[in-house]
Formats: C-alpha cells, structure tokens, sequence
C-alpha cells in the first residue's frame, strides 16, 4: 500500500474535483462551445482548475496550522492573540475541534498563512518535524 503525504492526499482528492467537473462538463453538455462559446468554455474550465487549486492549498494550509497548533500546545484562544486583525466575521483555526475541511469564508486563506508564519519558527526552534 502507498503511504501518501498529506499533501499528496489533498492534491489527489483536488484532482479528482475536478475530473468530476471536467466529466460533468462534458457529459451533460453544459460547457459546450456550440452553445456557450469557445471563449466561456475555456474560462469555465480554468476557473474550475483554479478553484481545484484554492480547494487543495487552502485545506492543506488550514491542516497545516491545526498540525503545529497541536504540536505547540495551542488553542483556539491561542491562535486568536496570534492574528489580532481579524475582521468581525473571520476565525482562526481551532485546534481542539478541527474540521475535516476547512471552513470555506470563516477561516482566510491569508489567516491561516500568517498563522502558519508564525507558528513554523515556533516550530522549529522546537525542533517539531516539518508537516509533510
């Protein structure tokens, strides 16, 4: 059996949306160029190449951040400290309770980024293995 990385794991489960969209496309016909145009199929199937992409780095991001948080011995209120400007609807991360997704607008693509700035010196310093 092949042990996969975690970022393995969410690239595969990524490409396998979008296959799913890319065979939905073409099967129901709903990005057919004769009745859409060349121009709009081709935006629609970068835009669902795109969104494969946000889908897998922002869920690998988000676990990324629950991993050192774990590791750390840090919590929600931890974490909050951590990204002090959060706007009144955004959240960070909870490592007590994480999802096995990470919530699509409640949690920031650009929290979790400066959460993982902070959290992999922590890291390392404690000598915490890279996630893989």
């Amino acid at each position: 059996m092949i042990k996969l990385t975690h970022k393995q794991r969410w690239a595969a489960v990524s490409v396998v949306l979008y296959l799913v969209f890319v065979i939905a496309a073409i099967t129901t016909g709903f990005l057919d160029p004769s009745k859409i145009g060349l121009q709009w199929t081709i935006f629609w199937y970068f835009t669902g190449a795109g969104l494969a992409y946000y889908f897998y780095f922002k869920n690998y991001s988000y676990r990324e951040v629950i991993y050192y948080a774990q590791k750390l011995g840090l919590h929600k209120t931890d974490l909050l400290e951590m990204a002090p400007d959060l706007k009144h609807n955004q959240d960070v991360p909870d490592p007590d309770h994480p999802s096995f997704l990470s919530p699509f607008a409640q949690v920031p693509i650009t929290v979790v980024n400066a959460l993982t700035d902070q959290l992999l010196p922590q890291a390392d310093a404690q000598h915490i293995p890279r996630y893989k």
